[in-house]
């Protein structure tokens, strides 16, 4: 098992002199047990007209995919599929929820401006077991399982975790399970920037160095990577030529 991540900033972004907005992270915890997680911050400015201000949701996708990474390394990964990513949900949210608590905000109207300002982000991640693996997300992106890519569409509208810090409305994580894991040589996830003819040309293992580098190149040509885009990946075992 080979775990790589990496993460591009979009031309979009470079040019208007804008923070990368992705995040990925990636662990290994234990034997032939691997998470993979992508997280895409929000864009759109906050509010309307001259009070408008840019957004630094880049700050909660860091943040959270810290959150998820640290919490995957020390719970168990033991326990029903459904049951680790319902306990994986609550936490997540729970982590954001103590974020916005924490911050000095003189009203309601403030603490909704900082979470719609900094919190909202995607969340697109898997855990491979050695028997199993579940992906599991909150907005869009891509899930590949080896030259298959699964396209998750929002219409550019993801419904972000963090919302229910806004208006109360529970939103589980959606989640994908394979039952068996024989068969699949690599997993991965992907934000939005990516493109799944590029996801499929990852057939064989990476260390995180030569898959950031080969990520770059890659980003040389107009048309691939305008936006931000970030990759986990877990070469399960290496393909024959």
């Amino acid at each position: 098992m080979i775990m790589s991540q990496a993460q591009h900033i979009g031309r979009g972004h470079r040019l208007m002199c804008q923070n990368n907005q992705d995040y990925a992270v990636t662990g290994q915890p234990a034997a032939h047990t691997g998470f993979g997680i992508v997280l895409d911050g929000c864009g759109s400015k906050y509010g309307h007209g001259p009070q408008a201000t840019a957004s630094a949701n880049e700050v909660g996708a860091r943040l959270l995919g810290q959150f998820m990474s640290g919490w995957l390394q020390t719970s168990s990964l033991e326990q029903a599929a459904d049951e680790l990513i319902a306990n994986l949900y609550r936490a997540a949210l729970n982590f954001l929820a103590q974020l916005a608590t924490a911050m000095p905000l003189a009203s309601a109207e403030a603490r909704a401006q900082f979470v719609a300002a900094h919190l909202l982000c995607t969340v697109v991640g898997f855990v491979a077991r050695p028997q199993d693996a579940v992906f599991f997300w909150s907005g869009d992106g891509y899930l590949c399982l080896n030259d298959d890519v699964i396209t998750l569409a929002s219409d550019n509208r993801p419904d972000y975790l963090a919302y229910t810090l806004l208006d109360g409305q529970p939103r589980p994580f959606s989640a994908l399970y394979v039952r068996q894991r024989a068969g699949l040589t690599r997993i991965a996830v992907a934000s939005d920037g990516w493109q799944p003819e590029l996801l499929r040309q990852l057939r064989q293992p990476l260390s995180s160095l030569s898959l950031q580098r080969w990520v770059n190149q890659q980003a040389q040509p107009r048309g691939q990577f305008e936006d931000d885009g970030a990759i986990a990946i877990c070469w399960l075992k290496e393909e024959q030529p």
